[in-house]
């Protein structure tokens, strides 16, 4: 009954906005900068970094408040733009999921408007005529904000070619872990029943091209598929996107030097013009414990998947 409710309420909310949404389209700016994506494996540290520059730097991003209303996000973050402003992380989240209103979101209930989630594409069957409200969204959120746009989405990992379709002169951040603690992360969330849900093939998050190999497999053979496939996808799409339009960032080095890893980034920005502001204070350093091993057959099922999915 509440969730019946709830959707009421978001129905009328939409209902209200929706003229304010169509006028925020219209008067978003033609350009501004390049948008930028952060991509890579599930739970390789990508929310981690998504806060981290959000916390460090000035951005426009999708917020909790612009999720939730999802079909008027250029609304709610025109209503609630002091609140986001104001938003201030404390570096935890549960399942990529920062709490708080003007906190960073994915933003998955509204990329799904236009974008699907699931196999690895390259485009070809994406309808353009979605492409105007795609490139309203994020330039009429980076206007409201006036800041670069910024966004991390783990889906737009296994579609670069459609990404960079969509905003050609769009640029990627690519978070990589080591693969057995990823896969490790991932198999132990999956095990929690967090995050998102399975889908049919029990594929859990991301499906990267290595996939069809995969299905029906055990929960680490797939996590070390989704892992080294997702990888392997991004390297492959990213040489026809063209190389200079990605930078990699390794997690462990991210925990141990937060500060250096932001200022690589913002070199890395600067060179296709991308100049944030701001300067607040980012943590010195955060702990990464080593990862507890599985059981021996799945630390042997991680090595025996890996040098299958290697040779790909």
């Amino acid at each position: 009954m509440r969730k019946f409710a709830i959707s009421i309420i978001r129905f009328l909310v939409h209902l209200a906005l929706f003229p304010l949404e169509l006028i925020l389209r219209a008067i978003a700016p033609k350009h501004i900068t390049p948008p930028i994506f952060i991509i890579g494996a599930p739970r390789s540290g990508t929310s981690l970094l998504y806060e981290l520059m959000i916390t460090r730097f000035h951005f426009a991003y999708i917020s909790n408040l612009a999720h939730r209303f999802y079909l008027t996000p250029l609304a709610a973050t025109w209503l609630g733009k002091s609140r986001i402003a104001a938003w201030r992380g404390d570096f935890t989240s549960r399942f990529g999921h920062i709490a708080g209103w003007g906190a960073p979101n994915e933003g998955g209930w509204i990329w799904r408007r236009w974008l699907k989630d699931g196999d690895w594409t390259d485009g070809h069957d994406f309808d353009e005529a979605h492409i105007p409200s795609l490139r309203a969204l994020t330039l009429g959120l980076a206007g409201i904000m006036d800041a670069p746009f910024l966004n991390k989405n783990v889906m737009h990992s296994n579609r670069l070619h459609l990404m960079h379709k969509i905003w050609p002169d769009a640029v990627f951040i690519h978070v990589r872990r080591d693969i057995a603690d990823n896969v490790r992360s991932i198999v132990r969330a999956e095990r929690k029943e967090g995050g998102p849900a399975h889908d049919q093939d029990h594929w859990w998050s991301v499906r990267p091209s290595t996939t069809p190999d995969y299905i029906g497999k055990d929960d680490v053979s797939r996590a070390t598929a989704q892992v080294m496939g997702t990888t392997q996808d991004i390297q492959r799409d990213i040489e026809t996107v063209g190389p200079d339009r990605m930078v990699t960032i390794d997690y462990t080095g991210m925990c141990s030097d937060p500060a250096g890893t932001i200022d690589k980034i913002a070199d890395f920005l600067s060179r296709h013009n991308v100049q944030p502001n701001g300067k607040h204070i980012i943590p010195e350093k955060f702990s990464s414990p080593a990862s507890r091993p599985l059981d021996t057959h799945e630390e042997d099922l991680i090595i025996k998947t890996g040098k299958n999915v290697g040779a790909i």
